[in-house]
């Protein structure tokens, strides 16, 4: 049966193969009509296909979306950095007591960004959605604020809940330090990078500008490092070549950038300079010496030789801070034109200097009758001044309360009279203190309170100083500003000083600490109106200083607050500055 099946089969195909010969006889025309049919067949298969895998697509389209899935459009255009606005998910996840670790932004496609988190990218949702900018107050400020000053964006002192001006520098300056958008808005992306651990550490470099970095140029110049035209704010190849240079005189790791090391560096009393310092020897020196000489700050006897010897460098020293320059030793640009200058201060003890020649000064008043012999101690303090003016005035000369040279010929002279009695001359009465100002409140500048009452020592010295200083509240706090109407807070103590007759050079909060020309006051218990106070911040390569109103108030340039202020708290009460206290000056004794 299955042979019949099977030859019917072969009969049927053999007779259509020969039908199909008969009707086309040719062969080549045979082959092509075969071909023809077997591509249209695999065509048939191909599309087939294809229609299914539309079919797929389409369904899977029309599917819901899945509403945890973050828009593309939220990220910003440039590539490797992510917007504040994009939604760090997922929601649901548990908040955590500390921020997770960060990785930092990998450069990718803006497509790859708006994937969902993968379990090696942890989400983060520090801020609960939250963004905070300029006028917000909050605690996560203080948080804040206290990492960037840790960073060095912020320099060191008591953090606040407001978000200012200061705060939005510092905020903007840390993001493009750190790669990412300069908006100056905390958002989750900042926030992370600001606490997971590998956030950088501020250094001044190429293509920052700003007062800060003015100050850094001026500084370079006064020590031959860079041109006087170069001074323009803004950091360029100049500026990082005159650094370099700067750095490696100076044995610091030569990178070209300003950190806290090299910013040290540049206030330090030894520092190497690039003009003339110790131990050189030109022609040019020559003309300084006999300057120096006219000026009162080398004696009449002395031998010009044009060498930077130990007496002509102390005689620098001491006309640098008479004139408010940087006591470096070093004859730089701006000190010779400082004493060029016909406004050059000349050589006089005035308040605040010590030394050698002070105590002989002060012995020879003692002689006189002017002062006691516990009051001879080598340092020229309101006693010793109060002494001098009334000598002055026994003996017919401008009562300044300065020992210039028609002062010291006439106190070392034999017709030089002495006090009217034995007696030392009866202490200037003590006015009464001045108030601070209400806490919370500012002022305008150039306005002083009203006195009033006040815990501590006082003196007209000391009165004089606050004044002065209450009379700049509320002007505006600018990294490395020296006055008058904006600071730092050393640039403040400084200004201050120098108003109140301490010719006193410029010193950075960290050279502070190395002060021997005042009495130095080590426990926070003993301050009182009128000292410097002085403080480390998170660390000891940070720090901070002010002025003692007494009552537990202190008045300070502050980064925090972005103005001069007066504590709204007792400083005495304050856990923040009693760890951070290191030591307190007192100026008037």
């Amino acid at each position: 049966m299955e042979k019949k099946e099977s030859g019917s089969g072969e009969l049927l195909v053999a007779s259509l193969k020969e039908k199909f010969q008969q009707k086309v006889p040719s062969r080549i025309l045979r082959v092509l009509l075969v071909a023809c049919v077997a591509l249209l067949l695999c065509a048939a298969i191909v599309g087939i296909i294809f229609g299914c895998i539309a079919i797929g697509t389409c369904r899977a389209q029309a599917a819901p979306v899945d509403s945890e899935a973050r828009p593309i459009d939220s990220l910003v255009s440039r590539p490797g950095v992510l917007s504040e606005d994009v939604a760090l998910l997922p929601p649901t996840a548990a908040p955590t007591e500390q921020p997770l670790d960060t990785p930092e932004p990998v450069e990718t496609q803006p497509a790859l960004a708006a994937q969902e988190p993968t379990p090696d990218v942890p989400a983060t949702d520090y801020l609960n959605g939250r963004r905070f900018q300029k006028g917000d107050s909050d605690p996560i400020i203080a948080a804040v604020q206290s990492e960037l000053m840790e960073l060095g964006y912020m320099d060191s002192d008591e953090p606040t809940e407001y978000f200012g001006n200061q705060t939005l520098d510092a905020l903007m300056s840390f993001q493009r330090h750190n790669d990412l958008v300069p908006d100056g808005i905390l958002g989750e992306t900042t926030y992370a990078c600001l606490f997971d651990g590998t956030a950088k550490e501020y250094v001044m470099q190429d293509g920052d500008e700003g007062d800060d970095v003015k100050e850094v140029q001026d500084r370079l110049y006064e020590l031959g490092y860079l041109d006087k035209a170069n001074r323009t704010g803004t950091f360029g190849e100049k500026t990082a070549a005159a650094v370099r240079a700067f750095q490696s005189a100076n044995k610091i790791k030569v990178d070209g950038k300003v950190g806290s090391k090299t910013l040290n560096a540049l206030y330090s009393s030894d520092v190497v300079g690039n003009v003339f310092k110790s131990g050189d020897t030109d022609e040019q020196i020559k003309q300084y010496q006999q300057r120096l000489i006219k000026l009162g700050y080398l004696p009449d006897s002395y031998t010009v030789a044009g060498k930077m010897d130990s007496k002509t460098v102390s005689a620098i020293k001491t006309f640098q801070e008479a004139n408010g320059l940087v006591k470096d030793g070093c004859l730089g640009p701006a000190t010779m034109e400082q004493l060029n200058a016909k406004d050059a201060i000349k050589y006089a003890m005035r308040l605040g200097m010590s030394g050698s020649d002070i105590k002989s000064a002060q012995k020879r008043l003692h002689k006189l009758g002017y002062l006691r012999s516990g009051q001879v101690t080598g340092y020229y303090g309101e006693t010793t001044e109060e002494a001098v003016k009334t000598f002055q005035k026994r003996n017919s000369i401008s009562q300044s309360g300065e020992i210039d040279e028609k002062t010291l010929d006439k106190l070392n002279s034999d017709k030089a009279k002495a006090a009217a009695s034995a007696a030392t001359p009866k202490p200037t009465k003590t006015p009464k203190p001045h108030t601070t100002q209400k806490p919370g409140t500012t002022q305008k500048p150039g306005t002083t309170p009203k006195p009033s009452s006040s815990t501590g020592g006082s003196s007209k010295g000391v009165e004089k100083f606050i004044s002065i200083a209450q009379s700049k509240l509320g002007c505006k706090y600018v990294r490395g500003a020296k006055g008058p109407n904006s600071f730092d807070c050393s640039g403040f103590v400084y200004w201050c000083l120098n108003q109140a007759g301490v010719k006193q050079s410029y010193m950075t909060s960290i050279v502070w600490r190395n002060c021997s020309k005042y009495r130095r006051i080590n426990s926070m218990s003993d301050i009182k109106r009128g000292d410097v106070l002085v403080f480390k911040g998170k660390s000891m390569a940070t720090g901070h200083v002010g002025i003692y109103l007494g009552d537990g108030k202190m008045i300070d340039a502050s980064s925090g607050a972005g103005q001069v202020r007066i504590t709204s708290s007792s400083i005495l009460k304050s856990s923040y500055w009693q760890e951070h206290f290191l030591m307190a000056y007192r100026i008037w004794g």
